[in-house]
């Protein structure tokens, strides 16, 4: 089978196992064993296995194409105990040549099976003579069908079946050959973030009689693959889909397969896909204080403090909230040259499922000694919809070595003792520290054990010195102590050694003070005989500490030279031994290195020449350790130079063995003559310690053809020279561990690049031991500039080790935004508007800026922070503020100089100038309220209501406001607490926008409220208020509920009293009084009926009673009925309610109730259980202006008078007790009603004889 696919695009795998097909007919890996195992229970005998087979295209996309054999698809039914097929069908079929297939039916039942047939009608499919056919249970019987065409068409005929249940017929069918191909009617793939891809498989399979070419058309962003290939008749092909979208939309689209002859026919499939925006949440985990994780802003991820050369681990965590899959990928900023990255993740890309959370390492390995290293990852998830900047921040600390002392004196000695002192060495930091001391202890009077170690984090380790001269002379050395990752230390060992016969001056630690004092004021070249005459003579002075000086002949005093603090680093290059010197050497030798190279033998190698040289006024003495078995020795090994003039002297080697190494530090001191007896010096201050000469020399006993000892060491070598400004000179340090069991040489080859300083050149390396080297350059130019050395092993040329190092002058630049240019929106005049500006120090120092306005715009311009310093490859991000003072355009030019940190400006550094332009439109503005009055209208007391303000921005720019309120209505307190309550009085509003602030209500009293609300602008710079203008006016109304007693009839027993009579036995008057008035804080206690009391007669929270007088009827009459009519005068609705005792009354459990009860509550609980007062309705809810009858009604059940407090309860409104009052007598008996128990009186004069009668 021939397919032509497509590569594919797009290689990444995925999982493909979660989408859907609307069909069975896919021969999907999980579906081949269902559609096998179906089609071999519905194809009878016939064989219905397939077999698939996996190709490998050109787009390495691994294709499954299914080749099912042939076979039978006639799918069998059973009818009355009878299997038969439904169809026979003939394929491939020629003219006028018969073809036979056999019909079989099989007796499914367990009865014998007696049918008929009928021949087909047409003359095209004929079979035997029909007959009856008796089938017995579980036998097959198989009918031959002949089929002979005539031309070339489809034929169709049937073939009948009689039973005694009835007929069935099977349908014959001889088709053409024809190209047909099927695929599901839709797909639906799964769901897929915007820029991730989504996947899924169908089948396409040729159910037709000929291959078949096919060709696929589908829309973006839908893929198929293949999109053409050819399909044998009888076989599947499975169809890649994918998908790629670019917008979270749902995607709906049909992909046309076109086939068949010239491309005429076609079949479809729905492709179906959804697309979501993915979202990922970074947050770091173990956050420390110095951590900066919070949400919308810059997300810093601190190291602290991490050793050179150790590598720290932090991670972050990534959250998927969303629905869908979020692929990522994290990059680190492409500014930063690759050898210079001490930040690393290597997780570049991944995927977080959804709901999910992974973590990502990042690691931190620092280089560059006491820097603070910056970087930036940016994590962006599929579609670039948003990114995440992680700041990475570390601080790389190097080993903190230290030197009990300085200074080891061991004073005076005799010729032939060996004194030792104790000094121990510390690293105070927390890493491992390298360490060795530049002095051969074998070839030197002083030693030191061990010369070189390791030290471990918070250690200390005790070194031995010693002290073995061999001439009685002055001995000084200043040894220096080489550390990995610091700068050097130095140590100075002194001595002075008597004979006999020589007792020189006894060198002291105030002569070296001294000694220095003098380098600096040029004095050390004349001898101490010469110094003390001049001392004499006047021609020299002492100064405070001692020191010799030269007097001042300048009236202007001028302080005397001091020796100046010289960094170690410059001290030990720059020891006079090369080209560059502090201070001139009083004595040098030439050359200072000597390499013998190869001297096998066997005669002796030819001794190398030596200059010593006196740059003194005095004649001086030169004395040469030699240790007895050193293969390298001086002659002479003492010698006199006089002043100004020079010595020649011979370098011997003598290989103690053949096929070996050597190397070697000879060494020499020089003194003044004059100091080797001390009767010699008369003053003090005049002794100078003696000068050190060092000559390293090195050779090998090999002979041309044997091969050398292989070297095995370990080489750390920075890649990068450390970040200096512009002239000054960058170190670094390098450590050769010897891996090996044998000595190992090491020396600078010539090939060596020559812009740079390696010290020591060379070395011998024991096994296990290690040698440390400092190298130095001078960058040049702002490009990063090679420098390639190499080192050979053990004096061989092959065992070469190519070190290859960069380095620059760091420029004192600053990488500005491309335009430099930032634009201000519109700006009201008197308002202020932001701007944001960016940019990066691209170099490795610390830098300082400050932005310089000028006086005329500095009304108008401000920045946030006007000054400050920039970490290497940090980016800052500036606040231009833009306050304009008048409605027209503005333009600045505004300079920024930089420097390098630490630098003052006093001292007139380097600088670089920086000009941006800044363009703003200042133009006026102001806000309205949609509604100058705002009404909130009847309000209820003590109740909250809230409206919405709508504040308009009409203009062009943005504005920044402040809202007051004022009340003018009533006037407040400063105690009173405010009625109206604004949402917030801050706040923007861009430009041609409106924004709703919310007023809330809550008024306290009944008054009419007024309120005006008023605006001012604010200013970002000073953040100072501008004129108040006024916003809108507010008005609210607060009521109480108000009820009122309209009229009253009397019904029942009380029907014969009248209704002015009436109206005065409800004292209704009084109660409508009552009502008018505005309630007391106690009757507020409870706003609205409720039940709040455990006694009978609950308390009342109310000054108000009155009495409801029924009147008096006999026992067993007729009830006496009130009604009245209630009604809202008022303009908020009312809740109303007459409550009992027991309305308020809590249900209590029965242990809980009170177990006496006095006579009051006795009487009103018979009352009440009783019914002998009731109302109806007892609550309601009236609108305003809106009345109401409510029913009372008293019960003559007992004989005597009845009494019951009632409370009438306005919500939110007045509380008023009513006494009802009622009396029973007995039938017949007369009874004198007083509808009260007092009466007043008018007033009458004194002496009335005719008073006036009162009724």
């Amino acid at each position: 089978m021939l397919t032509q696919a497509a590569p594919d695009p797009f290689p990444r795998p995925r999982e493909s196992g979660d989408h859907t097909m609307n069909s069975a007919s896919c021969f999907s890996p999980s579906a081949h064993t269902t559609a096998a195992s179906s089609a071999a229970t519905s194809a009878g005998s016939s064989s219905n296995t397939s077999a698939c087979v996996r190709t490998q295209p050109a787009g390495h996309m691994e294709t499954q194409m299914c080749f099912p054999k042939q076979q039978d698809r006639r799918k069998k039914r059973v009818i009355w105990g009878i299997e038969v097929a439904e169809e026979l069908q003939w394929k491939g079929w020629e003219l006028g040549k018969e073809t036979t297939k056999k019909l079989v039916l099989k007796n499914r039942s367990l009865k014998i099976q007696k049918m008929k047939y009928r021949p087909p009608k047409t003359k095209f499919f004929f079979t035997v003579i029909p007959q009856p056919i008796l089938l017995s249970p579980g036998i097959t019987f198989m009918l031959p069908i002949i089929f002979r065409p005539m031309e070339e068409k489809e034929y169709v005929d049937q073939l009948w079946f009689e039973k005694a249940e009835g007929m069935f017929h099977v349908d014959l069918r001889a088709s053409l050959p024809c190209h047909k191909l099927i695929c599901p009617p839709s797909l639906q793939l799964p769901v897929c973030a915007v820029g991730d891809m989504a996947e899924a498989w169908f089948c396409l399979s040729n159910v037709g009689d000929l291959p078949t070419f096919f060709n696929w058309e589908f829309p973006s962003p839908f893929q198929m693959i293949p999109a053409t290939g050819l399909l044998e008749s009888g076989l599947a092909c499975r169809i890649k889909v994918t998908l790629q979208p670019l917008m979270a939309v749902i995607y709906e689209a049909q992909a046309t397969c076109w086939f068949g002859d010239s491309n005429t026919q076609k079949t479809s499939i729905q492709l179906q896909a959804m697309a979501k925006c993915s979202q990922l949440l970074v947050s770091i985990k173990q956050k420390r204080p110095e951590d900066q994780d919070a949400e919308g802003s810059q997300k810093v991820l601190n190291f602290g403090s991490v050793a050179v050369g150790c590598t720290a681990e932090r991670q972050i965590r990534l959250y998927n909230p969303s629905a869908v899959s979020a692929p990522f990928r994290i990059e680190v900023s492409p500014d930063v040259l690759p050898k210079d990255q001490a930040f690393s993740c290597p997780t570049a890309q991944g995927v977080v499922h959804p709901g999910e959370k992974i973590h990502v390492s990042v690691f931190f390995r620092p280089e560059t000694l006491d820097t603070r290293t910056m970087d930036y990852f940016s994590i962006t998830p599929s579609g670039c919809a948003s990114q995440t900047l992680l700041k990475v921040v570390g601080f790389c600390t190097g080993p903190a070595v230290s030197l009990q002392h300085y200074c080891v004196n061991f004073n005076w000695i005799n010729l032939g003792e060996h004194p030792e002192q104790l000094l121990w060495i510390e690293n105070k930091a927390d890493c491992t520290a390298y360490f060795q001391f530049a002095i051969d202890c074998q070839e030197s009077v002083f030693s030191i054990s061990p010369s070189f170690g390791t030290l471990v984090g918070k250690t200390r380790l005790t070194l031995r010195c010693a002290f073995q001269p061999a001439h009685p002379i002055i001995y000084f050395r200043r040894v220096v102590c080489l550390v990995h990752h610091q700068d050097p230390l130095f140590l100075d060992l002194m001595g002075t050694c008597l004979s006999e016969s020589t007792k020189p001056a006894i060198l002291r630690p105030q002569h070296l003070s001294w000694y220095r004092t003098h380098l600096a004021r040029g004095l050390v070249l004349y001898p101490p005989d010469i110094l003390g005459a001049m001392l004499k003579e006047r021609q020299l002075e002492q100064d405070t500490n001692g020191a010799l000086l030269i007097p001042s002949e300048d009236p202007e005093y001028t302080p005397a030279q001091q020796y100046p603090t010289v960094p170690p680093m410059t001290e030990y290059f720059c020891d006079g031994t090369s080209d560059t010197a502090i201070f001139p050497p009083p004595v040098s030798i030439e050359p200072v290195e000597v390499d013998f190279g190869a001297c096998p033998g066997p005669q002796t190698p030819s001794p190398v020449p030596l200059c010593l040289m006196n740059h003194t006024k005095g004649k001086i003495t030169v004395a040469w350790t030699r240790r007895a078995d050193c293969p390298f020795w001086v002659t002479p090994d003492t010698c006199y130079v006089p002043p100004l003039k020079s010595t020649a002297l011979r370098l011997h080697f003598q290989p103690p063995h053949p096929n070996c190494l050597c190397a070697a530090e000879l060494e020499a001191f020089a003194i003044y003559k004059v100091l080797q007896s001390y009767s010699n010096i008369e003053e003090d201050c005049t002794v100078c310690p003696s000068w050190c000469l060092t000559l390293r020399a090195r050779g090998h006993s090999y002979h041309a053809a044997l091969e050398h000892p292989i070297p095995q060491y370990f080489l750390d070598a920075p890649k990068l020279f450390a970040a200096v400004p512009s002239g000054e000179p960058s170190y670094r340090s390098l450590l050769l561990v010897n891996k090996g069991s044998m000595l190992l040489t090491v020396s600078l080859a010539p090939k060596s690049s020559l812009d740079i300083v390696l010290r020591p050149s060379s070395g011998l390396v024991a096994p296990g031991a290690h040698q440390i080297f400092l190298i130095c350059t001078y960058p040049k130019g702002n490009f990063w500039r090679q420098h390639i050395f190499f080192l050979q092993f053990n004096f061989c040329p092959q065992y070469l080790k190519e070190v290859n190092m960069q380095s620059r002058e760091e420029p004192l630049q600053l990488k500005l935004d491309a335009c430099k240019t930032v634009f201000f929106k519109p700006t009201c005049v008197g308002c202020s508007s932001t701007s944001l500006f960016s940019f990066r120090n691209p170099s490795r120092l610390p830098l300082e800026f400050e932005w310089r306005v000028s006086q005329q715009h500095r009304k108008m311009l401000a920045v946030q922070p006007a000054r400050g310093r920039i970490q290497p490859n940090e980016n800052v991000t500036l606040t231009w503020i833009f306050s304009p003072l008048e409605e027209t355009k503005h333009l600045f030019r505004v300079g920024m100089w930089v420097w390098e940190a630490g630098v003052p400006l006093s001292a007139k550094p380097p600088t670089t100038h920086y000009m941006i332009r800044l363009v703003g439109v200042g133009t006026s503005s102001s806000l309205c309220a949609k509604e100058k009055e705002l009404d909130f209208g009847n309000v209820l007391v003590n109740s909250t209501q809230s409206r919405s303000l709508v504040i308009l921005n009409s203009g062009n720019c943005t504005l920044y406001y402040h809202l007051f309120l004022e009340q003018s209505n009533p006037k407040v307190d400063g105690s009173d607490p405010f009625v109206l309550q604004l949402e917030r009085t801050e706040g923007s509003m861009p430009p041609r926008s409106q924004d709703n602030i919310n007023l809330t209500a809550c008024p306290k009293h009944r008054f009419q409220y007024s309120w005006t609300i008023s605006y001012s602008l604010l200013s970002h710079r000073d953040n100072k208020a501008g004129e108040k203008q006024e916003l809108c006016h507010v008005t609210l109304s607060a009521v109480y509920p108000l009820l009122s007693v309209l009229d009253v009839c009397s019904m029942g027993s009380a029907e014969g009293i009248t209704r002015k009579h009436l109206w005065h036995l409800f004292s209704l008057d009084t109660l409508n009084s009552y009502l008018e008035r505005e309630p007391t804080p106690w009757e507020l206690t409870y706003k609205a009926p409720t039940r709040h009391s455990t006694s009978q007669i609950p308390p009342v929270f109310t000054p108000l009673k009155l009495d409801f007088n029924f009147g008096a009827a006999p026992i067993e009459a007729p009830p006496s009925v009130v009604l009245l009519a209630l009604k809202n005068s008022g303009v908020v609705p009312a809740d109303w309610a007459f409550l009992f005792p027991s309305d308020q009354q809590i249900d209590l459990e029965l242990w809980a109730e009170q177990a006496e009860f006095d006579h009051t509550e006795l009487h009103q609980m018979r009352v009440q259980d009783n019914c002998i007062f009731s109302i109806k309705p007892k609550t309601g809810s009236l609108s305003p202006g809106q009345e109401q009858m409510v029913e009372f009604k008293y019960s003559h059940l007992f004989i005597g008078t009845d009494r019951l407090p009632v409370l009438f309860k306005v919500s939110h409104g007045r509380e008023i007790l009513l006494n009802f009052i009622g009396v029973t007598v007995e039938l017949e008996q007369k009874y004198v009603h007083f509808t009260s128990t007092s009466h007043q009186f008018i007033p009458v004069p004194i002496g009335d004889k005719l008073p006036p009668r009162q009724c």
